[in-house]
């Protein structure tokens, strides 16, 4: 059923007007996603990794963190051979079919989500059926199950806007409240400062193309969250970035029965690349889907993923997004966020080549005195700054910090009102 943005009262004047389905959204999404636990393209997923990773989740500190999606992306590879076309899980990964694994996620607190395409077939090579036609006995289905949020993507025949408004529709008309994010479509080719018809039918959008495991790919992602400017997206109606490269994606292959059953990074960035994607996403407040194994947190993964101060920025919903910021004069290229606490987070990225000195100067944060300063990922107190603060920050690793004014000193209205 639709919910009305009436639940959060005044928090979204002066916004977009958002689609509502149910609470699930007021803050943006932390959880998994399957597509890069394997090595990328070549994606299957199984019963029993699905419910390990859902043990993961519960036990290896992200759940007390906030973290509670499990969402399988193009990989369960389903065929039309239910009642009525109805879709069924490939039969070697889900023997048992769908249901009793999104009854176990249930039975651990945890949120389930499903993948499809609006077109007529989804996106990796076309193997399996997408929901163009099927609209309604989808939606029903995933409703059936349990499904709490379904991951559209705009592959195959017949792929529209239409077929977009059509699932959304579908879903709404099945009395579940459930979370539709759009993969991909023309709303990201919108070229004005909105996301077009996103935001009128889902909760969720992603900003650009896939997010690969390389520094490149992140900073598209990033740049892409930001484009329309921090006042495009706000509580139900997140912007996002695809999922995250934490720790590093799958490994090849290698031939083991069942595939993909053991937990293993091959990472193509530095730690410090992904101490950088994880300080911009936060501050950008983007939903984090982690698509790396949770079952092997390596130790850069429970540095970031596992730090509290990040997804407190994350997830601090009575803020506008961050945005990027020229500060000390146009000097620092920093990405700025005014929590709803009058404290200010702000990431400052190395993207040369060596070891440089970052600086932030309060002037552009709006702060005119004094001011408390916490370095994030060094996890230490600054004490009481005055003016700037600065530190030498490796090559493509980042300065995060929050600064919190000592008294009355910001200037900056940090939340939605």
């Amino acid at each position: 059923m639709m919910w009305t943005v009436a639940a959060v009262g005044t928090l979204l004047v002066g916004t977009a007007q958002a689609y509502n389905n149910g609470p699930m959204t007021l803050k943006p999404p932390l959880g998994w996603q399957t597509w890069s636990s394997g090595p990328c393209g070549t994606d299957h997923c199984f019963d029993q990794q699905i419910r390990t990773t859902a043990d993961a989740m519960k036990t290896n500190g992200m759940g007390d963190l906030g973290f509670e999606w499990i969402i399988l992306d193009d990989c369960w590879h389903p065929t039309r051979t239910g009642p009525n076309n109805s879709l069924v899980p490939h039969p070697q990964f889900f023997p048992n079919g769908m249901k009793p694994v999104i009854d176990y996620v249930h039975s651990l607190g945890l949120k389930f989500g499903l993948y499809t395409s609006v077109g007529t077939v989804t996106c990796h090579g076309g193997w399996s059926p997408g929901s163009f036609g099927h609209w309604e006995i989808d939606a029903q289905t995933f409703a059936d199950w349990g499904v709490d949020y379904v991951k559209v993507d705009y592959c195959g025949a017949d792929d529209s806007p239409d077929g977009h408004k059509n699932l959304s529709k579908a879903l709404n008309a099945t009395g579940r409240p459930i979370v539709l994010e759009l993969c991909r479509g023309p709303y990201q080719l919108a070229d004005k400062d909105d996301w077009s018809y996103a935001p009128d039918i889902s909760q969720i959008w992603r900003a650009t193309n896939d997010h690969h495991d390389n520094f490149a790919s992140t900073l598209e992602q990033v740049t892409a969250i930001a484009s329309k400017g921090n006042k495009a997206y706000g509580p139900y109606n997140w912007a996002y970035g695809d999922m995250m490269m934490t720790g590093g994606q799958g490994c090849p292959f290698s031939g083991e029965d069942p595939p993909y059953m053991k937990p293993q990074h091959c990472p193509a960035q530095t730690d410090n690349e992904y101490r950088t994607e994880v300080s911009l996403y936060s501050v950008l407040s983007s939903p984090m889907m982690i698509g790396t194994d949770i079952r092997n947190m390596t130790a850069i993964m429970n540095e970031t993923l596992l730090n509290s101060d990040v997804i407190m920025i994350n997830q601090d919903y009575k803020a506008f997004p961050g945005a990027p910021t020229k500060l000390c004069a146009g000097k620092t290229q920093a990405w700025v966020r005014h929590l709803s606490d009058g404290s200010v987070a702000v990431a400052v990225p190395n993207l040369g080549l060596m070891k440089s000195p970052m600086t932030i100067c309060f002037a552009e944060l709006g702060i005119t005195g004094e001011a408390d300063v916490r370095d994030i990922w060094r996890k230490q107190d600054l004490g009481t700054v005055k003016t700037s603060v600065a530190r030498d920050v490796e090559v493509h690793d980042t300065f995060l910090v929050i600064v919190k004014p000592t008294s009355q000193n910001q200037t900056a209205n940090a939340k939605f009102d």
